[in-house]
């Protein structure tokens, strides 16, 4: 994922959505409901399984998503894909997947706040710097606690 948004979800996505990080193969966890071949790790969002079986595909997730974003998925794909044939594992694959999964959902459930999100994103990184009155990473993670 070359642009800011794409590193985002790559670094921050899975702290901002509440989750760990993904589990390695060997280590994988329990199958979730409905996918025997153990695919996919057990549900760690409360959107995850709605997101799950609504866009079970790239292509399903690809047109859920608002048109700013289609470029950074296919990116993020591309280089997962190309991770998988190198490690012979999926694990990149999967975490691609479930984040934009989760994109999808939230583009579908407010595309307005999706696109007001991707254009402050825009503003921050042509900007150079925070927003004024924006708080600091880890600022917010010690007001929140662990």
């Amino acid at each position: 994922m070359g642009t800011f948004q794409g590193r985002l979800l790559s670094e921050i996505g899975p702290t901002v959505f509440g989750v760990a990080a993904p589990h390695p193969e060997p280590e994988h966890p329990v199958p979730a409901a409905g996918d025997p071949e153990g695919l996919e790790p057990a549900v760690q969002w409360a959107g995850d399984a709605t997101a799950a079986a609504r866009y079970s595909s790239p292509a399903a997730i690809r047109a859920a998503l608002v048109p700013e974003q289609v470029a950074d998925f296919d990116s993020a794909c591309e280089a997962a894909l190309a991770d998988a044939r190198r490690s012979l594992r999926l694990d990149q694959l999967r975490h691609v997947l479930r984040t934009w999964r989760r994109m999808a959902l939230l583009a579908n459930q407010d595309p307005g706040a999706v696109r007001r999100m991707l254009a402050t994103t825009d503003e921050v990184q042509r900007a150079g710097r925070p927003r004024q009155g924006s708080v600091p990473w880890e600022r917010l993670r010690a007001d929140l606690g662990p």
